[in-house]
């Protein structure tokens, strides 16, 4: 099928500016990281104006053999999520903008896909909400595709699964089902359930299924979501964050378990003296070194907060209590350490932080592993990669590495930082073999890669054939003409050969 036949199909449900094969348009869609494949640009852009356009075109891909990928963002996109390794027709939601409910009494919200943080953010404020979020990121990062891919927020203990704070979902199945996940599955309409009090805030259902982990970490590859309800929080009415510094990460740790096992405390994080300084000194060199040179090897963010009622009583006592236990373990609540004050860093980490991420601004570009383990692992994975990264000619002032409790500290995110200039292509092959051996050490050492990028689903699906061979199956009940990136993950059915265009 030619592009032009391939559009006048399209037009028949779409209207005229949602198919696009502008320069501009495709640019945008491009993949804005040298070390990994860029795979197949798109033939067009796709901007369904609702989700009822959505579903038709889903449906039409099933009638004429296309692939579609899909994304949400705006800005520049680095990891490879929507990357497809065939020809390929982008599906962009960044302009699906809708809040269309905010409930203060149940502290929930339902927003589409191309809802950013700070577009949320202002739109609870006048609540007096909030809602947790990823450490600082970026302007165009869309709130959908950042918990539907499982991002940990610097909250912890607002968190009681992996998969919060998503509730219910409402998306359209690969096989063009359209289906509604949790309290919104039924039964009644949205609008007879909230008649009925209801607030579509759990994402339990419908009856016992949970088909919302089904789309989550999926890339892209088993549906396509139209609106989730989320979490929202009340917004602290007091703030005191603190700083503790150590020489060595084992030294915050017992602390980290200590406090996050009452559920003391608010916002908490750790970082390296490299990571943290990337954060708080923008794109000068300069800044950077100097912060840099002024902090302790690692430090913990512990911030406490008080509410609506009794804030200030709050405070008090969690401080004390955190206070007594930072004592015991030889660590001290610090209003700063160094160039870096905690009232500055809890600002900078629970707000965006502009178009780019603060990853990539010491050097243009940032190599960023991350996964999944406990707490008390980390420091073995941190000497596992100082190792390596010191048999591939990198020094250890040029890695930075962020440490994110989840679940109420039950595991972490961990997360080891490479910046580097993509001006500088002598260094790309060295990086690319960094990150392989990496994360084949990081596997064989038992870390999780629940959110896999990089070379990282290779190995992972290598080391579990038997999860491997489960993912086909329900890719095969869900999407059974491989229309949502096909060929992603090897994830088809072996014999398939897809439908004729």
């Amino acid at each position: 099928m030619t592009t032009e036949t391939l559009r006048e199909s399209l037009l028949s449900f779409l209207p005229a500016d949602a198919v696009s094969d502008a320069p501009h348009d495709l640019a945008q869609t491009r993949l804005s990281n040298p070390l990994l494949d860029p795979g197949v640009d798109p033939d067009l852009v796709l901007r369904p104006p609702d989700p009822e356009a959505l579903r038709l075109l889903v449906g039409a891909a099933n009638r004429l053999g296309l692939n579609l990928t899909v994304s949400s963002s705006s800005g520049p996109h680095v990891r490879g999520g929507a990357v497809a390794g065939r020809e390929n027709l982008r599906v962009d939601l960044s302009r699906w903008k809708g809040i269309d409910w905010i409930n203060r009494r149940n502290r929930v919200c339902m927003i589409q896909p191309g809802v950013t943080y700070g577009e949320l953010l202002a739109a609870l404020e006048p609540q007096g909400m909030t809602v947790p979020m990823p450490l600082a990121p970026r302007s165009g990062k869309s709130v959908v595709a950042a918990v539907s891919d499982r991002e940990p927020s610097t909250w912890p203990n607002r968190q009681w699964d992996l998969s919060d704070p998503v509730a219910s979902t409402e998306f359209v199945f690969g096989s063009g089902e359209v289906f509604r996940t949790g309290a919104a599955g039924g039964p009644g309409t949205l609008e007879e359930q909230r008649a009925a009090g209801g607030a579509q805030k759990s994402p339990l259902g419908p009856s016992q299924t949970d088909f919302h982990r089904v789309v989550q970490g999926a890339q892209g590859t088993m549906g396509l979501i139209t609106w989730i309800t989320m979490r929202a929080e009340l917004k602290p009415s007091i703030e005191k964050p603190w700083l503790l510094a150590a020489d060595r990460l084992e030294k915050l740790i017992p602390f980290v378990y200590e406090v996050q096992r009452p559920w003391l405390g608010e916002h908490s994080f750790l970082l390296d003296r490299t990571a943290l300084a990337m954060l708080v000194s923008g794109c000068g060199r300069g800044a950077f070194d100097a912060i840099r040179k002024s902090l302790p090897p690692f430090a913990c963010l512990q911030n406490i907060a008080g509410f609506e009622r009794l804030p200030k009583e709050r405070v008090a006592y969690q401080q004390q209590d955190i206070r007594e236990i930072a004592s015991r373990h030889d660590l001290a609540l610090e209003r700063g350490l160094g160039a870096v004050s905690a009232r500055g860093l809890l600002d900078l980490a629970t707000r965006p932080c502009g178009e780019r991420d603060w990853r990539h601004a010491l050097r243009g570009h940032c190599l960023s592993i991350f996964f999944l383990t406990t707490l008390d692992r980390v420091p073995a994975h941190g000497a596992a990669m100082s190792d390596l990264a010191r048999a591939h000619g990198i020094g250890e002032d040029e890695t930075g590495c962020y440490v994110q409790p989840v679940v109420q500290n039950h595991a972490c995110h961990v997360e080891f930082l490479l910046p580097f200039d993509p001006g500088h292509p002598e260094d790309l092959d060295r990086l690319r073999r960094f990150e392989r051996a990496a994360v084949e050490r990081l596997a064989a050492e038992r870390a999780f890669f629940s959110r896999p990028y990089g070379s990282a689903p290779e190995v992972v699906f290598r080391q579990n054939p038997g999860n491997t061979e489960v993912l086909k199956k329900i890719k095969a009940i869900f999407d059974p003409n491989q229309v949502l990136n096909r060929g992603k993950w090897a994830l088809q059915p072996a014999g398939f050969h897809g439908l004729a265009p």
